[in-house]
């Protein structure tokens, strides 16, 4: 297993071409400023061939969330990708047609989209009547009280309508008129891309010889009492409150692969020493999901790459289920979560490489996604 610290523009010139077996990576969602003048002139741009630099900030004001990985990034991915080889790539639910379009105009053909549908979302909705009453100056009359758990980290909320919760009554006709709006959706799922690099002729031909193309369905069934061998994969995965809620309408949710969200326990095994502290990223994925789409996708005893290793929830699937693995990750406080949680979940003879990082003014969470998009 060999772990990066850097910037994976420059790391991924040092793989070799056609080394690496699959693909499995949650990139930056691009949550930032997405407005259609600004996706034009990004568009526009990549059609080119040419660098389009982001404004702002996406996800938590984090600087490196201003837009999805660019097509030059995901050339490289692909270049060093076996012919076949196929990649999944988590996207924004609201920004998968930009993660899409940049990955195919770096040259992958799009074959899928999995789904992972999960209850514990917490929505980002703003609320109109409150707005209207706020733009007019008027106070709105407190009517109940209560504290909304939600989902933290540590001591910080991830949901808005999480802590001490104040419900209002509208004060003006126009608020009143709006009351019960709101500008968003709660979020229930995260697609997954399933790209592939092109074949090297038939399927059949270029597994022979690159030892890519397929997907291992057999290793992927989902267990169930009605169907021997396993039901077939499918594109969609349930946590556990999808699962209840469907089984409360009477749906089959056996015909779906399972997986919850990572517990506290999952996310902090092998951070607690008297030199660390807990798992401090905010978007850590469950180590079976990624065990479970390494596998799908994955030749028996081959590499994975994974040029946006965060916490290495990856890594950590890669070493629970025998494959080889590269991870990817520029920022240091994530590159050393990774290394204590991928030890900790069984990984053996790890290299690290560092590249020397440039001296930079802005603390490590104003930094941007890539050295492009400085200046």
């Amino acid at each position: 297993m060999r772990l990066i610290n850097a910037d994976c523009f420059e790391a991924l010139k040092d793989l070799a071409d056609n080394s690496i077996d699959s693909v499995v990576s949650d990139p930056p969602y691009g949550l930032g400023k997405c407005s259609p003048a600004e996706v034009m002139h990004c568009l526009t741009a990549w059609a080119k061939g040419d660098t389009w630099k982001p404004n702002g900030a996406g996800f938590m004001g984090k600087a490196w969330d201003a837009w999805v990985p660019p097509p030059e990034l995901w050339r490289e991915v692909l270049r060093v990708l076996k012919p076949g080889g196929h990649a999944l790539i988590f996207a924004g639910s609201r920004t998968q047609d930009l993660m899409g379009m940049s990955l195919r105009l770096a040259g992958f053909e799009m074959r899928d989209v999995v789904q992972w549908i999960y209850g514990e979302g917490f929505p980002k909705s703003h609320d109109v009547s409150k707005a209207l009453d706020k733009m007019a100056g008027a106070e709105r009359e407190i009517i109940e009280t209560h504290f909304n758990y939600g989902r933290t980290q540590g001591t910080e909320s991830l949901g808005d309508y999480a802590g001490v919760y104040h419900k209002t009554a509208p004060s003006t006709p126009q608020a009143k008129q709006w009351d019960g709006w709101g500008t968003a959706l709660k979020p229930a799922y995260e697609p997954a891309l399933l790209v592939r690099k092109p074949l090297s002729g038939t399927v059949a031909q270029n597994i022979l010889d690159h030892g890519c193309g397929g997907l291992n369905i057999d290793g992927c069934r989902v267990e169930s009492i009605d169907a021997l061998e396993g039901r077939f994969p499918s594109n969609v995965i349930l946590d556990k409150q999808a699962s209840e809620q469907l089984e409360q309408q009477k749906a089959n949710v056996s015909r779906f692969f399972y997986c919850a969200k990572p517990s506290v326990s999952e996310r902090d095994a092998g951070m607690k020493t008297e030199s660390s502290r807990a798992n401090v990223h905010p978007t850590v994925k469950p180590i079976d999901l990624m065990r479970y789409l390494a596998r799908l996708i994955t030749p028996k005893g081959g590499t994975v790459l994974d040029p946006f290793m965060g916490s290495g929830s990856t890594g950590c699937a890669c070493a629970l289920e025998g494959f080889g693995f590269i991870g990817i990750e520029r920022e240091l406080e994530y590159f050393e979560i990774a290394q204590r949680r991928i030890k900790h979940w069984g990984g053996d003879g790890i290299e690290l490489t560092e590249y020397p990082p440039e001296p930079k003014e802005a603390k490590s969470e104003t930094l941007p996604l890539f050295g492009w998009m400085e200046g």
